[in-house]
């Protein structure tokens, strides 16, 4: 069989996705868009919400460039959403409270975020990456400088709490949270597209700019003026993070492994204010992942349903050693995936 996008030769006969480009190969019984097996009945995908007879995107043409970036400030305007963008807004035009009725309190308690939960971070350059003789670093972390505009940053990663009224407000199917509980613990098992959705909804909703950090606004906010491979220093400790404590780094000692994700005010922030930058669980970031750090961690790639290039991950998670939490660790996953070690934390626009 051969992919209709690109033509490569799917040698997997049970393969989803083509290997080379990433097209959705449309399994029977399996969403086009995301590749998990339908429901007995179902109407929509209980993974990213496509309905079950949507007509899988045509194949672009194969090409080696790829397709153009979206900018941060075209998040919350009609090209940002592809093709089922009138299909979100419907969903949420439907609940849309009119001015003065009364059922909702202000907006910053329903969204669950207060004004406090921000972070500004101020602009500036810094060296992104690791130097050579870092302890277990990986050759794509290579060392450079990079300029970072002014933003603000939640505190925390977004919490159930956050996520379910997001899921509530546009009845986006929930999360699972594998039995550990909702409420203060980071949301999880969330694709690139869904924490996108949920920063277009608060925008909509409060007529700011939110979206994801890009790969280099993050490690900038995580490292938080420190060089060193954590910003608790050369090494760390599980009393400052959730990760896996049966490992050590830089002459710690042996800590606790907790087996799944702590609330996420739990340990320390870092210097400037927030919580978890590393472990508990890896954010997902607005950048295409660029192994030769060529600029793409500089930028946004928006919601473009068509481009399937993995997004950067970073953090590292409760499952890993404290090599994989370093501030300069970085990771990929497809933006149709979900996982339970996967969450994100959001952005917000400087006027």
């Amino acid at each position: 069989m051969q992919c209709d996008n690109c033509h490569h030769l799917i040698e997997d006969p049970g393969a989803l996705f083509c290997a080379q480009c990433g097209h959705s190969l449309c399994r029977e019984g399996r969403c086009c868009f995301c590749g998990k097996p339908f429901q007995p009945q179902a109407r929509f995908c209980d993974r990213c919400g496509i309905p079950v007879d949507a007509a899988p995107l045509p194949p672009q043409a194969a090409s080696p460039l790829p397709p153009p970036l979206v900018d941060a400030r075209t998040l919350n305007k009609a090209a940002t959403l592809g093709p089922y963008k009138a299909l979100y807004e419907s969903r949420l035009q439907a609940i849309q409270p009119q001015p003065g009725d009364g059922r909702h309190p202000p907006a910053r308690a329903r969204f669950g975020i207060r004004e406090e939960d921000w972070v500004a971070v101020e602009g500036g350059s810094y060296l992104m990456g690791s130097p050579g003789d870092e302890r277990d670093r990986f050759d794509n972390e290579c060392q450079h400088e990079v300029e970072v505009a002014p933003f603000e940053i939640l505190k925390t990663q977004v919490t159930f709490d956050m996520f379910d009224l997001f899921c509530h407000d546009v009845k986006h199917i929930r999360p699972e949270d594998e039995g550990w509980g909702r409420g203060n613990l980071p949301v999880i098992n969330i694709t690139y597209w869904s924490a996108m959705e949920y920063c277009f909804w608060l925008s909509e909703r409060t007529a700011e700019t939110i979206r994801l950090a890009t790969e280099a606004e993050w490690e900038y906010a995580c490292r938080a003026g420190t060089t060193t491979p954590f910003w608790t220093g050369p090494t760390i400790t599980t009393d400052q993070a959730n990760f896996d404590g049966n490992f050590t780094y830089g002459g710690s000692e042996r800590g606790t492994r907790r087996g799944k994700t702590t609330p996420v005010d739990t340990f320390p922030p870092n210097p400037w204010g927030l919580h978890d930058m590393h472990g508990n669980v890896w954010e997902w970031c607005a950048s295409i992942f660029d192994e030769l750090y060529q600029g793409l961690e500089r930028e946004n790639a928006g919601y473009d349903q068509t481009d399937l290039r993995e997004r950067v991950v970073r953090g590292g998670s409760w499952y890993n050693v404290p090599s994989g939490i370093r501030s300069a660790s970085r990771n990929k996953l497809s933006p149709n995936l979900h996982y339970l070690r996967v969450g994100f934390r959001i952005v917000r626009e400087l006027d």
